[in-house]
């Protein structure tokens, strides 16, 4: 290439004398050039992409830095030529800024646009510097599908579709996936991913005081367990798209818990279909078994009194639905007051070493105040009225649980990375992959991503 070069230079110039030492010049000119572009074409495709790196060194490495890495994580320290060297550190990079969890309030942000292209640039990476996964045979695909609905194995129709090689038609198999949806051997699903993943087993060591709550007993309890499995269980069969899960506006209540919540014209034993009217019992945010295992803790024993823990309904929204762990707790935190309910005293306590870090994501549990320990709806909490005030780190303002839903709604992408990491962790019986749960969610995005199209990704690849 160089050669073809320096002859075109020589024929624009006819009269130039080109000497022996003036041509090597040139020609080595040429070639450390050549070299240099060819290899900044042959640079690593995973590496950390320029718009990423600004924005890191911009709002991330005065708390991640070589010196003060917080939460043990130095971004300084990473592989920024090869980002899939440290996959595991970046990806949580790119779980807090999807999440717009960090950086944490009342720290400097960058604007959304900003956001998103980080987003995207540094996911490509990590998916380009993934290795491909084998393509899996129809018989395995039955399989983990199998497994994964009814944790057992498959039946003659399937093994029938795979035998043909028909499984790896996605329409196909996605049929199969609706079809095994609707058999009642799909509870196993609820019973072995949905009960431990929603944290519904706690349910049983809840222990209510039964002088400040006399009605509390075991059919409550069942009931509020069993309104949850038969939600979920009508979300997967009508193949809703997962962020469902958050706004529907219907449950399902006998009378025992209709009772409990205040709905009217609910008689019998039987459970039923429910339209919900307005919008704070929307979705699992609203049902009384989410809502009583987060508002249990350990500090109600210290304070003395029922009372509602913004700290552990806050930490399972940041869990279950933004895919981020709360941070741990701070040493040396002193133990609440006697007497006065959690949430009030969580609003006054001191920024350290309490509310430099409670702040992230304690005031998503404070959008829940408007339900008492046990679920139902409340206006006060002693003789306070109740403050469901609160914002999300990035600012957004909210106050009650219509309006926190509507904000966590801003993130739906959120919420669907979320559940499909979990569901493929569940299916594999490993950590997830996570450049595989952004291919299942691309291929399912056209599909309005429902279940049978996420399902049908997750066994597939």
């Amino acid at each position: 290439m160089h050669t073809s070069i320096i002859k075109r230079l020589s024929n624009t110039n006819p009269g130039t004398n080109f000497t022996f030492p003036r041509l090597s010049l040139v020609k080595r000119i040429l070639a450390v050039s050549i070299a240099c572009i060819t290899e900044a074409f042959a640079q690593a495709p995973d590496a950390l992409p320029a718009n990423v790196n600004a924005l890191v060194q911009t709002y991330c490495i005065t708390c991640h830095g070589e010196r003060s890495a917080e939460a043990k994580l130095s971004i300084e320290a990473l592989n920024s030529d090869h980002v899939v060297a440290d996959a595991g550190s970046w990806e949580k990079v790119l779980r807090q800024m999807r999440a717009r969890t960090m950086p944490p309030v009342g720290s400097k942000r960058p604007d959304q646009a900003a956001y998103e292209a980080a987003i995207s640039s540094l996911a490509a990476a990590l998916d380009r510097g993934s290795p491909g996964r084998p393509q899996l045979g129809d018989t395995e695909i039955a399989t983990r599908l199998a497994g994964l609905l009814w944790n057992g194995p498959p039946d003659q129709q399937l093994l029938d579709q795979a035998k043909r090689g028909k499984l790896k038609d996605s329409a196909e198999l996605e049929k199969q996936v609706r079809r095994m949806l609707a058999d009642p051997k799909s509870k196993a699903l609820i019973t072995g991913f949905f009960d431990s993943w929603l944290d519904l087993n706690r349910l049983d060591s809840v222990k209510p005081d039964p002088q400040a709550f006399p009605d509390f007993d075991e059919p409550l309890r069942e009931a509020l367990r069993r309104e949850t499995e038969l939600f979920v269980e009508s979300q997967l069969r009508d193949d809703r798209d997962p962020i469902d899960l958050w706004s529907a506006n219907y449950t399902y209540l006998n009378e025992r818990l209709a009772r409990h919540y205040g709905v009217p014209n609910v008689s019998g034993s039987e459970f039923r279909k429910v339209t919900i009217s307005g919008t704070d019992r929307a979705g699992l945010l609203g049902q009384g078994s989410i809502l009583t295992l987060t508002a249990h803790s350990e500090a109600n024993s210290i304070v003395g009194t029922p009372t509602t823990s913004p700290a552990a309904r806050g930490g399972w929204i940041r869990r279950h639905f933004l895919g981020v762990n709360p941070p741990p707790p701070a040493p040396n935190v002193p133990n609440p007051q006697k007497g006065i309910p959690l949430t009030k005293q969580s609003r006054s306590f001191p920024a350290s070493p309490c509310m430099n870090c409670h702040r992230n994501f304690f005031p998503l549990g404070y959008g829940l105040e408007n339900f008492g320990p046990l679920g139902q709806s409340r206006t006060t909490e002693g003789t306070d009225p109740v403050d469901a005030s609160g914002a999300m780190v990035d600012g957004t303002a909210f106050n009650g649980a219509a309006d926190l839903r509507r904000a966590l709604l801003e993130r739906s992408d959120v919420f669907r990375t979320t559940i499909t990491e979990k569901l493929l962790a569940y299916s594999t019986k490993g950590q997830a992959d996570m450049p595989t749960v952004r291919a299942v969610l691309r291929d399912a995005e056209p599909k309005n991503y429902r279940w049978s199209a996420l399902i049908a990704g997750i066994v597939t690849k």
